[in-house]
């Protein structure tokens, strides 16, 4: 009960930090997650109930994606998640846990740098924004941030950007959990407490992006994350210094 109880706490916060910034469940979610169950099964759980924040988003703003915009980003991501799958496949859990790590605080750097990086708006920065986030979403579960650094330099307006995300991040989450070939391993109580928090997260999340600054809420998120993802690097190395 006591780990259902952290993933349900987990799932709520990533839940809630989505609804109130528009991205972010992976970059909070997953490092913790990593922690709890480990590379393999974090980056998985991780991926599953992404997927549910976004799906659930997704699912109210169907007609308001800008679907010409999204989908090339999605489709070089997706291509980009096979060889991913296969890299996390062929690590030992300490290397994934550093390699996971560096991820997260690389694609929190290329999101705060995104203005400074020359080329970035252009269909070149466009390719590789999708295939970083495939990369990163299958090895790390954090397939945002490089998307955002594409937004930003293109000046994608950010409603419309946030909202298109929501199919991006259905798509991508998808093909990672194919591509990987894992189920979450995780006990009935464990299911129930994460949906619950799932859809608590979502009601809360509602409530409160309406009261939060959506800045407030992304300085939040990248503070949870960097934490998150430093942590998960000194688990693996020493994980690694004491085998």
């Amino acid at each position: 009960m006591v780990v259902a109880a952290a993933i349900g706490g987990i799932v709520l916060l990533g839940s809630t930090t989505q609804r109130v910034a528009g991205i972010g469940f992976g970059l909070v979610a997953s490092p913790m997650l990593m922690l709890l169950l480990g590379p393999l099964q974090g980056v998985v759980v991780a991926n599953v109930f992404g997927l549910g924040t976004a799906l659930v988003a997704y699912l109210g703003v169907v007609k308001q994606v800008e679907y010409r915009r999204i989908l090339p980003i999605a489709a070089a991501a997706v291509v980009a998640i096979v060889p991913g799958a296969l890299l996390a496949r062929s690590l030992a859990g300490p290397h994934l846990s550093i390699l996971a790590g560096c991820l997260v605080l690389i694609a929190l750097s290329i999101s705060v740098a995104a203005r400074r990086i020359r080329g970035l708006d252009r269909w070149p920065g466009l390719v590789a924004a999708g295939a970083a986030g495939g990369v990163m979403n299958v090895l790390a579960g954090v397939g945002g941030p490089a998307v955002t650094a594409y937004a930003i330099a293109a000046r994608w307006e950010h409603k419309a950007f946030v909202t298109s995300m929501q199919a991006y991040l259905v798509i991508v989450c998808i093909v990672s959990l194919v591509m990987r070939g894992e189920v979450p391993s995780l006990t009935l109580a464990e299911w129930i407490v994460a949906l619950a928090a799932l859809a608590l997260g979502a009601v809360v999340g509602s409530y409160a992006a309406k009261r939060i600054d959506p800045r407030a809420g992304r300085i939040a998120c990248i503070t949870v994350a960097t934490l998150g993802g430093v942590a998960v690097i000194v688990t693996g190395a020493i994980q690694l210094a004491t085998a």
